[in-house]
C-alpha cells in the first residue's frame, strides 16, 4: 500500500463541504457514467435484506444517490442516510425530496442509532475516508440487526495489469487535474482521492477487516478491473 493521507476529521469535512455542490458532476466524468450501474448493483443485494419492508441505514450518505437506489430496488423499504459533510446533505436533501429517506448528520464512528436498528447497510465510496475502519465496522455491525448484512462499494488499488495501468493514467493524472479544474478545491479534493485509493486495502484485505470486526459470509464482487469492489458479509 501507498503512504496513506491524513484523515483528520475536520479537514475532510472541510474538503467534502468545498467540492459538494460539482461532487455528482465529477463522479460522472470520472467513471463514465459507470458509477451508478456499480451502485444498482450494490443497492439490489441491499434490496433482499428488505423483503417485506425495514430500515436500511446508508452511512457515509454523500448527495444522497445510495439511499435513493435502494428505494428503487425495494420500495417498502425506509433508509436512514447519514453524512458528516453539510454540504453533501444539503445537496442530498434537494434530491431527497418527499422521499422516505430520513437524512442526519453523523460521524461513521459514533451513530446516533439504538443497537440492532437495521436489516441492512450500505457504504459507497466512504469507509475509505474514515479515520478507523476497523472501528467504523464495528460500529455498523451495531446498528444491525442479528443476521443483517452490510454492503461496502468502494475503490482501491487494482491488483491486475489492466487496472494498473488505468489507475496509473486516471486517478494519477488526469483525475486530480479535472477535479480541480471543474470543483475549483482549495482542499485538493482529488489528490487526496488519488492517494487514498493507492493507499486503501485490496479486496483481500478489506475481507479480511470485516472478517475480524463482526462480519462472517464475506464475499467480494469487483468492477472497472478491480479497481472498484462491492464487499457483502452478514453480521455475525
Amino acid at each position: 500500500m501507498s503512504p496513506a493521507p491524513s484523515k483528520d476529521s475536520s479537514q475532510i469535512q472541510a474538503m467534502f463541504h468545498d467540492i459538494s455542490a460539482r461532487y455528482d458532476l465529477v463522479n460522472g466524468l470520472m467513471t463514465g457514467g459507470r458509477h451508478h450501474a456499480w451502485r444498482r448493483a450494490a443497492a439490489r443485494d441491499a434490496a433482499k435484506d428488505l423483503a417485506g419492508g425495514g430500515w436500511a441505514l446508508d452511512a457515509c450518505c454523500g448527495t444522497g444517490d445510495f439511499a435513493l437506489a435502494i428505494l428503487r430496488e425495494a420500495p417498502g423499504a425506509r433508509v436512514a442516510a447519514t453524512d458528516f459533510t453539510r454540504g453533501m446533505l444539503d445537496v442530498a436533501k434537494t434530491k431527497v425530496g418527499t422521499a422516505p429517506v430520513a437524512l442526519g448528520r453523523a460521524d461513521t464512528l459514533r451513530l446516533p442509532f439504538r443497537d440492532g436498528a437495521f436489516r441492512t447497510a450500505t457504504v459507497g465510496w466512504g469507509i475509505r475516508n474514515v479515520s478507523d475502519t476497523a472501528a467504523a465496522l464495528r460500529e455498523l455491525a451495531r446498528v444491525l440487526a442479528p443476521g443483517g448484512r452490510l454492503h461496502v462499494l468502494e475503490s482501491g488499488p487494482p491488483q491486475g495489469c489492466l487496472g494498473r495501468l488505468g489507475f496509473n493514467m486516471l486517478c494519477r493524472g488526469v483525475v486530480p487535474w479535472l477535479g480541480r479544474l471543474i470543483t475549483g478545491s482549495k482542499h485538493n479534493a482529488y489528490a487526496y482521492y488519488r492517494d487514498s485509493v493507492a493507499a486503501h486495502l485490496t479486496a483481500a484485505q478489506f475481507a479480511d477487516l470485516m472478517r475480524t470486526n463482526d462480519f462472517v459470509d464475506v464475499t467480494i464482487r469487483s468492477f472497472a478491473f478491480g479497481g472498484v469492489t462491492l464487499h457483502s458479509g452478514r453480521r455475525s
